[in-house]
């Protein structure tokens, strides 16, 4: 075996080890929040076949958010460890306020989001929540497993120190935390987690300045860290320094732009400052931001109201999605493209392929690049056929994605039935053969293939 990957087959051991231990020896459970079934089959897989797990001692799959809480207490008080897993979107509900309560609830348990690709500052806003760590779908099972141990390595010999020394301050007993901070930072020196604790206790202790400098050289070790200038702007405003808590809070607000409340306490301060004019730039943006929110909540909604008359009335469904999409207007993002696709999948199935182009269309200017887009689009061209325009749609979905195909069945027949329409007999014979290779009982494939060997 090469080197590479001797190395690769390594970490993906040490990093299995890891979480088989956590499942062992912290009683650890995993809790699931998805409807994501590719996903919950390949953590299955994981779990029994590559670690030997036994599936009901460690795993907790659910669909009930609103009663993830109590799911979670339940099982702290069987003396389980929880390590909740779960959508930033779930049935069409961003879990964002999910996520928050269950830090509040549970500060120690850990939190891996499940996504697609999401832009920085969103990130950002949810690891302020305490979100410990993201995957990005569609994901492998050694991404599953790096990304658990990954999450859980600072609870090692590290972490637990640091979990110790917080518990001496917690107990009233800053000396003893002072001391057990300077032997993690012994360990791990210019640890954050050590400075801030060091600092915690320093300032415990009365001497605001020995804090204030432990905050700063976290800070200055850890630049995408927010709790050091978190921490600085709470010291400098109880010092009375308005101005260099807006300093930190500036900071704050440029690596997690997204925080409304933070803006209005920059403000709040400016305004005391005499500083009108910043104080109402602020303002005006805290509003505006507050307002997006507001639509994104609302369209979030009507999304989900939208979801219950999909199969009862397709025409209210389809005007609680434009709903959506209405209520966000210039405010559409590359997020919104899966509404685009529930509305365009609506409209086709009331047999207004046209609408349904239109609304893809529409959805491009957003996301030129989204192969599956250039696919629907396609399938809209088909029902109505415009069977050469449905070809050129495929055609661009497997120029941006040449496994696009791959990703189910009835895509690949799909495609491979526009190709044989369009006169593409070698692309229609290949999607073919990948849908009988996903499902080899798909029988309209085989017809295809057949017609296709035949002619």
């Amino acid at each position: 075996m090469p080197a590479a990957q001797d190395q690769i087959q390594t970490k993906f051991s040490q990093c299995e080890k890891t979480v088989a231990d956590f499942a062992h020896t912290e009683k650890g459970l995993f809790v699931l929040l998805t409807d994501d079934q590719s996903f919950i089959k390949a953590f299955r897989a994981l779990m029994s076949k590559e670690l030997g797990l036994v599936l009901a001692d460690v795993l907790l799959a659910t669909q009930e958010s609103g009663k993830l809480i109590k799911l979670l207490k339940d099982a702290e008080k069987r003396g389980r460890r929880p390590f909740l897993i779960l959508e930033r979107v779930f049935k069409n509900q961003d879990m964002s306020h999910t996520i928050r309560q269950v830090k509040e609830a549970f500060p120690d348990i850990f939190v891996l989001v499940l996504t697609v690709e999401v832009e920085q500052k969103r990130i950002v806003y949810l690891h302020e929540f305490g979100v410990d760590n993201f995957i990005a779908k569609p994901v492998s099972m050694q991404t599953i497993v790096e990304k658990l141990a990954f999450t859980m390595k600072p609870q090692k010999q590290l972490g637990k120190a640091i979990d110790e020394a917080k518990g001496l301050l917690a107990l009233g007993e800053p000396e003893k935390a002072k001391a057990a901070a300077e032997d993690i930072l012994r360990m791990k020196p210019g640890s954050a987690a050590g400075l801030i604790v060091l600092g915690d206790a320093e300032q415990a202790l009365g001497d605001l300045d020995a804090a204030q400098a432990a905050y700063k050289l976290a800070a200055d070790n850890a630049n995408m860290y927010l709790e050091p200038l978190r921490k600085l702007a709470a010291l400098c405003e109880e010092k009375g320094n308005l101005e260099e808590c807006l300093v930190w809070l500036e900071r704050m607000d440029r690596l997690s732009p997204l925080n409304t409340e933070r803006k209005v306490s920059m403000g709040e301060i400016h305004l005391n400052l005499g500083h009108e004019e910043k104080a109402a730039g602020l303002f005006d943006t805290a509003m505006d931001q507050a307002a997006k929110e507001a639509q994104e909540l609302i369209s979030t909604l009507a999304e989900r109201v939208a979801g219950f008359y999909a199969e009862k009335n397709p025409e209210r469904s389809e005007f609680y999605l434009r709903k959506a999409l209405d209520v966000k207007k210039e405010h559409l993002n590359f997020e919104d493209v899966r509404v685009f696709n529930l509305l365009g999948l609506n409209l086709r199935r009331q047999g207004k392929w046209r609408e349904a182009a239109a609304e893809y269309m529409r959805a491009m200017k957003i996301a030129p690049q989204d192969p599956g887009l250039h696919y629907n689009l396609g399938m809209a061209y088909a029902q109505g056929e415009k069977m050469y325009d449905a070809r050129l749609c495929m055609e661009k979905a497997l120029d941006l994605d040449r496994d696009f195909p791959r990703s189910s069945d009835a895509v690949a027949f799909n495609m491979g039935y526009v190709f044989m329409r369009g006169g593409l007999r070698d692309l229609a014979r290949s999607c073919f053969e990948a849908s009988l290779n996903l499902n080899p009982e798909n029988e309209k494939a085989a017809m295809g293939l057949a017609k296709l060997c035949s002619g």
